[in-house]
This record gives structure tokens, sequence and C-alpha cells, in this order.
């Protein structure tokens, strides 16, 4: 193994303390873009139900720091609780725990706690149950949960009901076509929005219930951004980062067990689409972007983690710097 591999692989991937470092350098991190950085607020009408009763609870800018640094910081243990708890990395890595903290710390709009945490929280959650599914001769509870999952992430955040018809597409993926699981995951969701259907009925507030609803035909084609030719440049970049780090670990993964290339089949699959969606939405929400960042973190994990490659190592140094840039460029 060349030197370089080796370095990486025992300081960073394998390293004893790297989530412990990685942690401290995030709430660093955040703290210096809170203090110092800037934080020109961006803001969004509610699309969820629950979210305006929630959102006076964070108006204080500090108390919006720190719950979302803690939601940051869940997201990164779920996602790398659903690698290690279903082993799709077969060896010990720090990646998966701390490719999040890093990709979701690089903007102060990351530093706003907004419904969109809460409901990738959900989503993150609605993993557990459909990895457990997997060639199970009779999935109807697992889609129960996955969907009751997908539902509450929905009243938060709206945009996450998007989810549920490609979520079935995964879920057939998981164990082929079975039509008792998919009534079971219809009733879960229609369960919790039949309930909240009742609720408003009985206040008189019909408007209430379909106001969030129509919000997911609200398409909104953003408008060309005035940027300088620098900042075109960042965006280029990192459209080629989502690109490339696909195309890698696709190659990676293809050579993995049956269930690790159906949930990375799976995760590549949710990522396009929710791209595609936050292009329609983009003057809407950040949810899909939050959403695509958080999965895009595991695949970077998944790929750097099983790497031997020198060139692959220079590659995420290369794309570290850029990442440094990117978030120094907001103090100036």
């Amino acid at each position: 193994m060349h030197l370089v591999v080796r370095s990486f692989r025992t300081y960073i991937v394998d390293g004893r303390f790297a989530s412990l470092i990685v942690s401290l350098v995030v709430i660093i991190m955040r703290a210096a873009l809170f203090l110092k950085g800037d934080r020109s607020p961006v803001s969004f009408s509610d699309t969820g139900y629950l979210w305006p009763y929630a959102a006076p609870l964070f108006s204080d800018p500090m108390i919006s720091a720190a719950a979302s640094t803690i939601s940051v910081f869940l997201i990164a243990f779920l996602i790398s609780a659903i690698n290690s708890r279903f082993m799709l990395l077969r060896s010990r890595s720090s990646l998966p725990f701390a490719a999040p903290l890093l990709l979701l710390s690089l903007h102060p709009w990351f530093l706003v706690m907004t419904t969109d945490y809460i409901a990738v929280i959900f989503i993150l959650l609605a993993f557990f149950p459909f990895l457990k599914s997997y060639q199970t001769a009779d999935a109807t509870l697992y889609s129960f949960r996955s969907a009751i999952l997908i539902g509450v992430a929905s009243l938060f955040q709206i945009y996450a009901l998007a989810l549920f018809p490609l979520w079935w597409l995964g879920e057939r993926s998981m164990r082929g076509s079975q039509f008792r699981a998919f009534l079971s995951s219809l009733f879960g969701l229609s369960l919790i929005y039949f309930s909240l259907f009742s609720l408003f009925f009985l206040k008189d507030d019909l408007s209430g219930f379909t106001d969030p609803l129509l919000s997911l035909v609200s398409f909104s084609l953003p408008q060309l951004p005035d940027y300088t030719l620098m900042e075109w440049g960042v965006v280029v970049l990192v459209g080629l980062f989502f690109i490339l780090n696909m195309v890698l670990s696709i190659k990676t993964y293809s050579r993995d067990k049956v269930l690790t290339l159906s949930f990375m089949q799976f995760i590549v699959f949710l990522i396009i689409f929710q791209l595609s969606l936050q292009f329609l939405f983009w003057q809407e929400t950040l949810f899909f972007l939050t959403l695509s960042i958080a999965l895009i973190s595991y695949l970077n994990a998944y790929f750097y983690t099983r790497t031997q490659s020198v060139a692959h190592i220079y590659l995420a140094l290369l794309i570290a710097v850029i990442a440094l840039y990117f978030y120094f460029s907001h103090f100036f």
C-alpha cells in the first residue's frame, strides 16, 4: 500500500480520535461563522403544519445556531448508525460520521435552525425499517413504519411527501414488489393525514389543511443570480463535485454485497431526483438540497473508505482545499 494511502487510512479513516477531532473542528467552524461570518438571512414561507408552532422557539440567533448544530450532529450520528447497524461498510471508518458534519458546516445558512433539519432527521430514521425489510417475506410492518416516519417528516416540511413514491421504488429493489406492503405504506401515510384533516375539520379551518399541500405545485424556476466569475467557478466546481463523487462511488459499490449495492443505488437515485426537485422549487425551499448533501456525504464516506488509489486521495485533498476556500469566502 502506498504511503499516502496508508497515512490517509491510518489518521483519517481509521483514526481512533478522528471523530472527536472532527467534532471539535466543526464546532469551532460553526462558532466562527456565527461570530464573524456573513449571516444574511434566507427565508422561505412556512410549508409545514407543525413548524409555525416550533419556529418561535428558535427566534434568538444563538439558540437557532445551537439547535442547528445539535441537528447536524444528530444527522451525522444517524448516518453513521445506519452504516454500522447494517454493516454497509465492511470496515471501521470515521468518515460516515465526519463527512456530513463537515459538508453541513460550510455555509452560514446551515447555522439557522430550520424545519428542513427536522424533516431530514425523520427521513434518515425511515432508512432503518427500509433496510430491515431487505429480502423479508412479509415487509408489511416495515413499510408501515417507513411511511409513518415520512409522514411525520412532511408535517414539518411538506416537500418530504415527494419522497413517498420514490421510497416505494426503493423498497421494490430491497425485496421485490409486495402488494400488502404497498397497502400498508399507504395506510400509514393516510393515517397521519386523516387524523390531521379531522383536526382541521373540527377547527373549521380546511384552508389550513390545504394550503401546505398547494405548496407542492408552487414551482419556481430560479433566475440566474448575479455572481462574479469567481463565484460561478465555485458553483461549477460544486456541481462537478456531486457528479464526480456519484460516478466514482458507483464504480466502487458495484462490486460490493447485494444489500450495499441496492442501498447505494437507491441513494444515487434519491440524490438525482432531489437535486432535480430543488431546481424546480429553488425559491420555495432548500429541503431537497439539505437532504442531498446529507446523502452524498455518505457516498463520499463510502468511497474514500474503500479506495486504495493515490489519485483518489489527492482528489480528496483538492476537494478539501476547495471546501476551505468556500468556507473562508464567507468571512470577506
